[in-house]
């Protein structure tokens, strides 16, 4: 089957199946399937591949590729990310950063462990697909669970690949509890995974996010020495600028969640509250901050930090 086929096949499963669990950076019921891989150069030496899921970064060298992220799961993903890697560059991937649990991102660990990476997670990613979820019981998706990762790291961890080097980094429970953004040094180039999009963000509940320290997460990002941000999703690199005014919106929203439940704001109400007085974090809606499945535990978080 050509590579054409096979992304048109793809799109149309991933269409159908995306989404339904609420809990990553899927296309909503009627959009369009979404679009084709595309890799662009965001240094020299560093580039990032749009498309069917979130963004993957490629960080060549003359001695193998360190890789973050690893698109929706599947054979398809899997292989036309590999394809598009293979555009830049002919050494194989050495190590795999994955910057949270959701399957648009984390897809492809087990294939990835298999053609002989190692895999590197946060440890809260793995307790999330152990022990994730409404039920508790291990995150899940419709399109199917990530395998385990080769390793976790606690706080930070770097690889080094021939002359270039990538550190992960978490620095509180902010999307997921298991977040990590992955910084390079060199190149000044720092990758932020779905704790920093150019879309409508949201905080998992379920798999540990939190809106209350998902400000600090960014501003302990934002001291680190980069000047471009590559989002989880969306087409094109980001300035300082753009993750400074996302970390505004964010702390904006944890004062003002936590202001209104001290002052009793009914569970029914308060995003429409939050939503009433900050009209500086237009155009977010806080129902897609915080979606009905994930307001019991928003109300939860919020009267334990009371």
């Amino acid at each position: 089957m050509n590579k054409i086929v096979l992304a048109v096949i793809s799109a149309i499963v991933l269409t159908a199946t995306l989404g339904v669990s609420g809990q990553g950076q899927a296309p909503a019921g009627g959009q369009a399937p979404p679009a084709p891989m595309a890799i662009k150069q965001v240094k020299p030496g560093l580039y990032m591949v749009t498309g069917f899921g979130g963004n993957s970064i490629v960080r060549v060298t003359d001695q193998g590729v360190i890789l973050v992220d690893t698109k929706n799961l599947g054979d398809g993903p899997y292989n036309d990310l590999v394809a598009q890697i293979k555009t830049v560059t002919s050494q194989p991937v050495k190590y795999v950063f994955i910057t949270h649990v959701h399957q648009d991102h984390a897809g492809n660990i087990g294939r990835f462990k298999a053609a002989g990476a190692e895999v590197i997670t946060h440890e809260g990613l793995k307790k999330n697909l152990e022990t994730g979820g409404l039920d508790g019981k291990g995150y899940t998706a419709p399109a199917g669970k990530p395998d385990p990762p080769s390793s976790t790291y606690s706080k930070d961890k770097e690889v080094r690949v021939g002359n270039a080097r990538a550190k992960a980094y978490h620095f509180a429970n902010a999307h997921t509890s298991g977040d990590s953004v992955v910084l390079f040094p060199d190149l000044r180039v720092i990758a932020f995974g779905d704790e920093f999009v150019d879309q409508q963000p949201n905080s998992d509940l379920p798999n540990g996010g939190s809106v209350l320290t998902y400000p600090k997460a960014l501003e302990e990002a934002l001291k680190l020495d980069w000047d471009v941000a590559i989002p989880g999703h969306g087409n094109n690199p980001m300035t300082r600028a753009d993750v400074q005014a996302y970390q505004k919106k964010w702390a904006a929203i944890a004062r003002k969640s936590l202001e209104l439940r001290k002052k009793g704001v009914a569970k029914e109400q308060i995003r429409q509250q939050i939503q009433a007085e900050l009209p500086e974090i237009a155009p977010w809606m806080m129902t897609g901050i915080v979606n009905d499945m994930r307001l019991d535990l928003f109300y939860a978080e919020l009267t334990k930090a009371m």
